[in-house]
Order: C-alpha cells, then sequence, then structure tokens
C-alpha cells in the first residue's frame, strides 16, 4: 500500500485511483491510514494547492521548442514543465485577445459576455459586466490571496472595471491591448528596431492619437517602469509575491510576449544571430519568445527556493494563434507565408477560427500529478473556459460550481481536473468556437460561426441573429458574393473531420448531412442565447446597453500622459 502525499484538493481523486487501481485493498488502505491519523493523498496540514496561470500573447500552436524541435526555438524551461506534465493536444481558445480573457475568468462562451466580436478599444466605455463573478474573485472567498501581473484588457473606464476591483489583491501591469514593452505605450505598431528597442515610441496614428502610458500598480499610473521590460517587471513582481504572499494563492500571470511590437533583450536575440535561415525579425521572433522562456524560469525556480513548488498546480495557455505580421517577421518560405510555420500544422490565424487562430499549446505542470499522467500527451477536448469550474473545484469550490449550473445560466466550462489526472474521456463532447453576427464587421474574422461536435467541426462563413445588426432571422449564411471566401463555403455551412483532416481542407458536409443538422441545431440553441456584441462606437452594445451614451475616451494628451479610467 503506498500513500502519495498531495493536497487535500487532489485528495479525493488519489485515493479513487487507488480504488480503480486495487479495488477493495486500496480503499481499505485508504481507510486504515485515514484511520491512524495518515489521510492517503493528503499532507498533515490541510493546505490547499497553489494555482499559477502563465498566459502568452499571440504564441502559436509551433512556437515552442517542445511542440517541434526543428525549428530551433530554445525554450528549456517551457519544455521541461511540459516534459514533466500533462500536454494539451486538442485545446482552444478564442481567436482573440479580450475574448479568451474574458472567458477564462468567467467560465462562460463569449456569446454570452458581448466578447464575441472584437476586443475592447482603447477609448471604449465597455467592460466585462460586473455581475460575473472572475476566478480571483471566487478564490478570495475560498480563502486565497490573488496577484496579476501583465496584461488586462478586459475593460477600465471605470474603475469599478480595473484588476484590483475584479478580485486581485495586487496588480501590476497595463491595461491595453499592446504597447511598447519598455516605454509603456499604449499602441500597436512595428518596432523601432529589431532588439533591445528600449527607447522606442510609437509613433501618432492618422486619425485619433489613442497613445498613453500604460503601466499601473493597483489603480494608478507607476512611471517607474519606463525604460525597463515588461517581461522582467512581470517576473520580478511574479518573485516578490511567491516571496510574500500567504498561501494558498492563486497568481495569474498574462505576458506581453510574443505581441508586436516585436523586439526582445539583446541577451536572447544574440542566441541567434548565427542563424543563417532567419531574417532579422524572425530572430527578434525567436528571443521573445526566448525572454518569455527565462522569465518563466526564474519564476519557477523562485517557487522551489521558497519551498512553494510542491504544492504548486502551473497551468501554461496562449490567448490565441499566431497572427500574420510584416515580411520581415513573416516571411515567405518558398510558397508559404510564415504564419503557417507559426501555426502549423493547422490552417488559418489570429483573428480566425480556423485551427490555426484557436487551437493552440498549453500544458498542465504538478508534482501533484498522479504519476502516471506525467509526461503525456491527453488529445481530449478541453476549453479555455473549462479553467475556471477546474481552478475553482481544486480550491475546494465544488459547492460553488453545483450552484453555478443549478441557476439560470450554467457554466459553459467544465471541471477537467479528473479528466487530466486519470488520463479518462474529457466531460465536454461539443465547443463552440464563436458566433459572431456581424458579418462584414468585428474583428473576429469569417467564417463567422463554428462549432465541433465529437470529430466533426462545422463553419458557416456568415451567421445571422434576429435582433442583432438589422437581421429578422437566425441561422447560417452562404457566402454569395464573398470575393473573400473560400468557395466551399457558396452552397453554405461545410463540414470537417479533424480526426482525419486536421488541416481543414476537405468538405464533406454532403456525406454527413445528420451532423450537419445537428451542428446547425446546437449552433442555434447558442444563437438564441447571445447577447449584442460589443462594438466601438455608440451605443457600444445595442440601445439598452447601460451606458450606450456614454462618451468615448477623447484624444490622448500624448504618449507620456496615463490612459486610465474616464467615467
Amino acid at each position: 500500500c503506498v500513500c502519495v502525499f498531495v493536497s487535500t484538493a487532489i485528495y479525493r481523486l488519489t485515493c479513487k485511483l487507488m480504488a480503480d487501481t486495487v479495488g477493495w485493498a486500496g480503499l481499505l488502505c485508504a481507510a486504515v491510514l485515514a484511520t491512524a491519523g495518515i489521510a492517503c493523498g493528503a499532507p498533515a496540514s490541510d493546505k490547499k494547492p497553489n494555482i499559477i496561470f502563465i498566459l502568452a500573447d499571440d504564441l502559436g500552436y509551433n512556437e515552442l521548442g517542445y511542440q517541434n524541435e526543428t525549428r530551433g526555438l530554445l525554450t528549456p524551461n517551457i519544455d521541461h514543465l511540459a516534459a514533466s506534465g500533462v500536454r494539451l493536444k486538442q485545446y482552444y481558445v478564442q481567436p482573440i485577445c479580450s475574448p479568451t480573457r474574458s472567458s477564462l475568468m468567467t467560465g462562460r462562451y463569449t456569446v454570452r459576455l458581448g466578447t464575441q466580436s472584437n476586443v475592447i478599444f482603447w477609448d471604449t466605455p465597455w467592460g466585462v459586466a460586473l455581475n460575473e463573478t472572475f476566478i480571483p474573485q471566487q478564490l478570495k472567498q475560498l480563502g486565497y490571496s490573488t496577484a496579476m501581473f501583465g496584461k488586462w484588457h478586459l475593460g477600465m473606464f471605470k474603475k469599478e472595471y480595473m484588476p484590483s476591483n475584479r478580485g486581485f489583491d495586487h496588480y501590476e501591469g497595463y491595461l491595453q491591448g499592446c504597447g511598447s514593452a519598455y516605454t509603456h505605450i499604449s499602441a500597436c505598431c512595428s518596432p523601432g528596431s529589431p532588439d533591445h528597442d528600449q527607447n522606442y515610441v510609437c509613433p501618432p496614428p492618422a486619425g485619433k492619437d489613442q497613445r498613453g502610458y500604460d503601466w499601473f500598480v493597483n489603480e494608478d499610473p507607476y512611471f517607474g517602469a519606463n525604460h525597463t521590460n515588461s517581461a522582467w517587471r512581470i517576473r520580478d513582481a511574479a518573485i516578490n509575491f511567491i516571496q510574500t504572499a500567504p498561501e494558498p494563492f492563486f497568481l495569474y500571470l498574462p505576458f506581453q510576449n510574443i505581441h508586436m511590437p516585436y523586439t526582445a533583450d539583446w541577451e536572447f536575440y544574440r542566441r541567434y544571430e548565427n542563424r543563417t535561415d532567419l531574417t532579422p525579425g524572425e530572430m527578434t521572433m525567436f528571443a521573445y519568445v526566448s525572454e518569455l522562456d527565462d522569465a518563466v524560469g526564474s519564476i519557477i525556480r523562485a517557487l522551489k527556493a521558497k519551498d512553494l513548488y510542491n504544492n504548486t498546480v502551473i497551468i501554461f495557455s496562449s490567448d490565441n494563434g499566431a497572427p500574420p505580421a510584416g515580411e520581415d517577421v513573416d516571411h515567405k518560405h518558398g510558397s508559404r507565408p510564415g504564419w503557417i510555420a507559426r501555426n502549423y500544422p493547422f490552417r488559418g490565424y489570429k483573428a480566425l477560427i480556423w485551427e490555426g487562430g484557436m487551437r493552440v499549446p498549453g500544458f498542465v505542470h504538478s508534482p501533484l500529478l498522479p504519476d502516471a499522467v506525467q509526461n503525456t500527451d491527453t488529445n481530449e477536448l478541453y476549453h479555455v473556459s473549462d479553467w475556471w469550474p477546474t481552478i475553482v473545484g481544486l480550491a475546494g469550490g465544488q459547492d460553488v460550481i453545483n450552484a453555478q449550473n443549478a441557476g439560470p445560466l450554467p457554466l459553459d466550462g467544465h471541471d477537467i481536473w479528473h479528466s487530466l489526472t486519470t488520463a479518462t474521456p474529457s466531460p465536454r463532447t461539443e465547443m463552440l468556437y464563436n458566433i459572431n453576427p456581424l458579418c462584414h464587421g468585428g474583428q473576429a474574422g469569417a467564417p463567422k460561426a463554428g462549432i465541433r461536435l465529437g470529430r466533426f467541426k462545422l463553419l458557416s462563413w456568415c451567421y445571422s441573429i434576429a435582433g442583432i445588426d438589422g437581421k429578422t432571422t437566425t441561422g447560417p449564411a452562404p457566402a454569395v458574393n464573398e470575393p473573400t471566401a473560400d468557395p466551399q463555403f457558396e452552397l453554405g455551412p461545410v463540414l470537417y473531420d479533424l480526426e482525419a483532416d486536421p488541416a481543414e481542407t476537405i468538405n464533406i458536409a454532403s456525406q454527413h448531412p445528420d451532423v450537419v443538422a445537428q451542428a446547425l441545431a446546437r449552433l442555434e440553441y447558442y444563437a438564441e442565447q447571445s447577447v449584442q456584441p460589443q462594438q466601438w462606437t455608440p451605443p457600444y452594445q445595442g440601445p439598452h446597453y447601460e451606458c450606450a451614451n456614454c462618451p468615448l475616451h477623447p484624444a490622448g494628451k500624448g504618449p507620456a500622459a496615463p490612459w486610465g479610467p474616464w467615467l
């Protein structure tokens, strides 16, 4: 009889594994040990696990060393975590930044939140509704200390929407979607130089100047961050939190790497400068990834130095697939554009619901994982919304999950911990990719709607929802007179078998009319529950939105002026 000493969050699972493996003898062993005061699978102190969630930005499926050694990406720290963890091979997020983060924090599909069409823009008076309980808010009720260091992008037009008012005891980072890594000016642009770009400020745009200083500590701008690398600031804040925070803790680390503007510290650029097969821009991109890896390694070493590692669960994810970029970063390899290498072997890229835009690298690492699942791949279906119930469940909040699912709006996410730790089927049998009802609008591009049922994936080029965007009916629309559409969509929705055709090249809709009908019925089910999508101009989320008449943030006062809440 062998006892594995893990946190009580894993206790029931460990005893079940023993029972499954050795039958009643295992249960008897557990009972005897428990009677002796030594609980099977539980430490002497009744400790909940610490949880660290690391979120990379714009990291494609093929952009870590463990995913494809032939590319020569140097990510030894992340590779080591993945090598002894459970690697998620069919793990999905949303196609752009705010949608993924909103689904992560709420456990819901974006159609229920209003993030199905766009990211939250700099000057838009909108945020994820305050009646949604974010992960850290729930964990605080379960006795956790909480911190977030990095990118927010979930709304900041009022202070109530800031991270410190949505459950985080400690926050340092930036509120917008992108910015200069060293000067922390909120803007998306090409960098000024390919490496170590400490003084770069994006030039003013042609229209409204939305640049502004974007590095905050809790609710206040912190100018001391200027000319310091965001990756190092996130790393150092995380290490300080680990060294000082009471347990248990939840630490959320949404890094800037590897969102544009592309830049990296010279230390990492130098690692690739002899690669004759790479352009200077690609060297920068690779260095940007290695910079992330180095920060992750430092954080893990801090965990171990504080003797916290053995009771910590580490989750790693990207927020969407890699995007297209300029030729220097995304140059063609023969006739193939560079983003294919970044999201290989999948079709598409960031902002699209093809596999390349939503299937991303992810893994779970922890000494708390049973030996049998460490260093394994899982091909079970998981979605970013699954982390809410999984994390809350790990924290001892099963009653909270049960209450949510018994209410009028059950979670879309599933607690996947049992599936991950026992190598058993996922509780998820279907997954909504998205429904963006703005056929010719929104950043979430065409195809606009998609759903997965088991191995099958159905896509519709456009999808109308009655009452949204002037539409009076709900359902798919064929790609007629759409010059950019794949010809396969001219007759209506298409169907792919992702097991046989993960690159989504062969439409088998005509061969499986029953599957098409079932998938369309499920799309309609979600469409009928969809809320108005958030947009960047008044009334922002339909005429009934509570801030429909609120003003946009006024034009900036230059890149040195902080861009924070204005209402």
